[in-house]
């Protein structure tokens, strides 16, 4: 299943935006973000798994040095997280996505 990594920002005059904030896409629909934060201690790129069905147990969250390897990482905690979810779990998601971005488009967001 391919993933697609597109700036959250991209018409933002202010370049860190552009650069710092990524969304992470699947057949169309977020599934989760890889965004740089700089004001930690030490500064690092943040990835999450932003799909809401449980699982205490599946690492849906992460940090790492550069963006290529939060990208790394993110890909193979998606790959475990989505043989995990299963397919009928997976197209409830979509459709709850689909639901919410009906309600954005109307203005409810």
């Amino acid at each position: 299943m391919s993933l697609v990594l597109s700036r959250s920002y991209p018409d933002d005059p202010i370049q860190a935006n552009r650069e710092h904030f990524w969304r992470v896409t699947s057949e169309g629909v977020y599934v989760g973000s890889i965004v740089y934060q700089a004001w930690q201690h030490s500064a690092v790129w943040h990835w999450t798994i932003q799909v809401h069905d449980p699982c205490s147990d599946l690492g849906k969250q992460g940090v790492a040095q550069t963006r290529d390897d939060a990208m790394k990482q993110f890909r193979s905690a998606w790959d475990t997280y989505r043989t995990w979810l299963g397919d009928e779990r997976w197209l409830q998601w979509i459709r709850h996505m689909e639901l919410v971005d009906a309600r954005a488009g109307k203005g409810r967001y």
